[in-house]
């Protein structure tokens, strides 16, 4: 595996761990840890407490990290971490190695994930629900509204399968627009 494909795959599993997290219902957690069963040890407890958080902020720290170490090209045109200016960057390989000794699996978005997470962001845009179709391409969802709000004209919404990452786009095909994508996470765009 190249590195820079080492560097996706990383960001692929971190960004599933913060989606995991994400998703996660804060108040279920308080109310199971309020349950406080008597087989739980007050560092498990602790743990019940604070899992959601931690694994949203060490998300975000890794997240940092690795956009740091991107590749891209340097002055010789070879392509480098450009922090480190090595082609196989340290730094990604030891969190990609962590997180592989960890087991750490990606879960992807599936079609229901993506209508409510479009639903989602089109109803705050537009302050009120928007009717909605979504396509399924290799790397993600389109969203397209049925009438698009007028806050965002002649736009849909992408959710990367990987990640749940939502990116706005103009209206093209699904094959334009799935063609943009793929070059869109290569950085070639």
């Amino acid at each position: 595996m190249s590195g820079r494909d080492l560097r996706e795959w990383t960001i692929a599993q971190v960004r599933s761990a913060m989606t995991a997290a994400m998703r996660t219902d804060p108040h279920a957690l308080d109310a199971l840890a309020g349950w406080n069963p008597p087989d739980l040890d007050p560092h498990s407890l602790s743990f019940l407490r604070t899992a959601r958080t931690l694994t949203l902020a060490t998300s975000a720290a890794l997240s940092t990290v690795l956009s740091i170490h991107r590749y891209g090209r340097d002055p010789y045109d070879r392509i480098v971490c450009l922090a480190c200016g090595i082609d196989r960057c340290r730094t990604v390989r030891g969190v990609s190695d962590v997180l592989t000794a960890y087991g750490l699996q990606t879960h992807p978005v599936d079609r229901p994930e993506a209508w409510r997470l479009a639903d989602a962001w089109y109803t705050k845009t537009a302050g009120h629900p928007v009717l909605l179709s979504v396509e399924s391409f290799v790397e993600g969802f389109i969203a397209r509204p049925a009438t698009s709000p007028p806050e965002a004209p002649d736009n849909v919404l992408i959710i990367d399968r990987n990640t749940g990452a939502l990116t706005l786009w103009p209206s093209y095909d699904t094959d334009t627009l799935a063609s943009e994508y793929h070059n869109y996470k290569r950085g070639t765009l």
